[in-house]
C-alpha cells in the first residue's frame, strides 16, 4: 500500500500538537537567557532530549507493536507494565497535569489579576478538567483545532521579532556545561516518557486510514515522526534563540513562567500578553484533560476494569490539584531528581529497541537497564540531597561524573554497556534467560 503524503502531513501535525504542550514553552527561553551568545549549545542539548528522544520513542514502539507496554517487554512483561505505570503517573497526576494548572495561574491569571490566589485558579481549572474528562465531547477538539495555530502565530511573531528587531544584544554569559544543562532541562518536558502512549495513538489513526500492513505502518510512523520532529525543533529552537535576545531584561534567576510572559509583553505589548495567556490557559486545559483521560484509560485497561476509568480520573484530578499548589518552580524542583533516575532507563530502552531484531538475548536488555539505573539512582539520590543542602552519596556521584562522557551527562553509558555485555555472556554460555525467538509471556 502506498503511503499518502497528505496522511503523513496531517498525522505529523497531529503528533506535533499532542507533544506540543503549553507547559513545555517555559523551558527553551530560560535556556536561551542562561546561554546568551552560546544559545545554540543549550539548544542542541535540549533538542536531543526533546524532540529527538520522544520521536524515536514513537517510531521504535511502532516497530515493536504499537502498544505502550511494548517498550521494555524484552526485559519482562511485568517490567514493561511497571515502566508504563511510572510513565503515566509522571506525565499524569504527579507532574505534568499539576504543572498545567500552575502554569495557567502564573502565566494567565496572576499576570492579569495578581490578587487571585493560586488555589482559586486551580479549583476552577481542575473542576473543568474533571468535567471534560468525564464528559468527553467536541469542546476539546474545537479548542485544539483553533488553539495550536493561534499559539504558533504568537510564537512565530516572537521569534521573528527576536531575529529582526531583538530587544537586547546576546549577552556573553560565560556559562559552562550548556549542552548538558539543555539536555537535563529537556527531561522536564517528559515527552519521552509519554512516547510509547503516543505511538498507540499514531497506529490507531493509521489503521483508521486503512494502513493495515505492519511494515507500512512502521514506515508511515517514521515519516510522521520526521514531520513532528521538524515542527517541534523549529518551535523549541526558535524560543531558545528568542530567550537569548532578552538577556538585558532577564537573567537565569528569573522564574520560567515570569520569563515567558515577560518576553511576550516585551515584544508584543499588553495585548500580546493577554492573547498568550488565554492561549496557554486553553492549551493547558486540553493537555490536562487529555492526560487525565489517558491515565484513566490506562489503569482501567491494565486492571481489567478493577480500577474504573471514572474513579481513576477523579483520584488523578484530586492529586493533580493538590500538587499544583506547589507552583511551577516547586514542581520542577521535585521532578528533577526523579526524572534523573528514570530517563537513562528510557533512553537505553529506546536506543536498544532500534536494533531489537539484532539483539538475540533478552538479558542484553536487562543488563543495560541495570547498569543505567544503578548510576542514575546514585546520582538522583545525591541530587535530591544537594538540593536540600546535604551531601549524601557525594563521593560516588563525583566518581561517576568522571566516567567517559560524564561531562555531557552520559556517565551511565559505560556501566550500561559493561552490565549488558556481562549478562549477555552469562545468558549465552549458561543458556539462561530468554531469546528473541521465545514467546513473551
Amino acid at each position: 500500500m502506498e503511503i499518502k503524503r497528505k496522511d503523513v502531513i496531517v498525522c505529523g501535525f497531529a503528533l506535533f500538537a499532542i507533544f506540543f504542550g503549553a507547559g513545555n514553552l517555559i523551558f527553551p527561553p530560560h535556556l536561551g537567557v542562561l546561554a546568551g551568545d552560546q544559545w545554540y549549545k543549550a539548544m542542541f542539548g535540549f533538542l536531543l532530549t526533546d524532540p529527538v528522544l520522544p520521536i524515536l520513542g514513537v517510531i521504535v514502539t511502532a516497530r515493536l507493536g504499537g502498544r505502550a507496554d511494548d517498550l521494555g517487554k524484552r526485559v519482562s512483561p511485568k517490567f514493561a507494565k511497571l515502566i508504563g505505570t511510572i510513565a503515566i503517573l509522571t506525565i499524569g497526576p504527579f507532574f505534568c497535569v499539576p504543572r498545567t494548572g500552575a502554569t495557567t495561574h502564573e502565566i494567565f491569571v496572576h499576570s492579569l489579576f495578581p490578587s487571585v490566589p493560586s488555589w482559586a485558579t486551580c479549583v476552577v481549572f481542575f473542576a473543568l478538567t474533571l468535567y471534560l474528562t468525564l464528559n468527553p465531547g467536541k469542546v476539546i477538539d474545537i479548542i485544539g483545532k483553533y488553539l495550536t495555530p493561534a499559539l504558533l502565530i504568537i510564537l512565530a511573531l516572537i521569534v521573528i521579532i527576536s531575529i529582526v528587531n531583538p530587544p537586547d544584544p546576546k549577552v556573553a554569559t560565560g556559562q559552562v556545561g550548556l549542552f548538558t544543562n539543555g539536555f537535563y532541562e529537556g527531561y522536564q518536558t517528559m515527552d519521552a516518557l509519554g512516547s510509547p502512549l503516543m505511538a498507540g495513538i499514531v497506529i490507531s489513526d493509521l489503521l483508521r486510514r486503512g494502513y493495515t500492513d505492519k511494515e507500512v505502518q512502521f514506515k508511515a510512523s517514521a515519516q510522521i515522526g520526521i514531520v513532528a520532529f521538524i515542527l517541534l525543533a523549529l518551535v523549541y529552537g526558535g524560543l531558545t534563540y528568542a530567550g537569548a535576545t532578552v538577556g538585558g531584561h532577564f537573567n537565569g534567576e528569573t522564574e520560567r513562567t515570569a520569563l515567558l510572559i515577560g518576553m511576550v509583553e516585551l515584544m508584543l505589548g499588553n495585548i500580546g500578553k493577554v492573547f498568550m495567556g488565554v492561549a496557554v490557559a486553553l492549551a493547558c486545559l486540553t493537555t490536562s484533560t487529555g492526560l487525565t483521560s489517558t491515565c484513566g484509560n490506562y489503569f482501567d485497561t491494565i486492571s481489567n476494569g478493577k480500577l474504573p476509568y471514572k474513579y481513576v480520573a477523579m483520584v488523578a484530578t484530586a492529586i493533580a490539584f493538590v500538587l499544583s499548589l506547589i507552583g511551577v518552580e516547586g514542581l520542577i524542583a521535585i521532578a528533577v531528581p526523579i526524572l534523573s533516575a528514570i530517563y537513562p532507563v528510557i533512553i537505553v530502552l529506546i536506543v536498544m529497541s532500534i536494533f531489537d531484531k539484532k539483539i538475540k538475548y533478552n538479558w542484553t536488555y536487562t543488563g543495560a537497564v541495570i547498569g543505567a539505573f544503578a548510576v542514575a539512582l546514585i546520582e538522583s539520590i545525591n541530587l535530591a540531597s544537594v538540593m536540600r543542602g546535604g551531601t549524601l552519596l557525594a563521593g560516588p556521584a563525583a566518581a561517576l561524573k568522571a566516567l567517559p562522557l560524564g561531562n555531557f551527562g552520559f556517565e551511565w553509558i559505560l556501566p550500561a554497556v559493561i552490565c549488558s555485555v556481562i549478562l549477555t555472556v552469562i545468558s549465552m554460555v549458561g543458556k539462561v534467560g530468554k531469546t528473541i525467538n521465545d514467546p513473551i509471556e
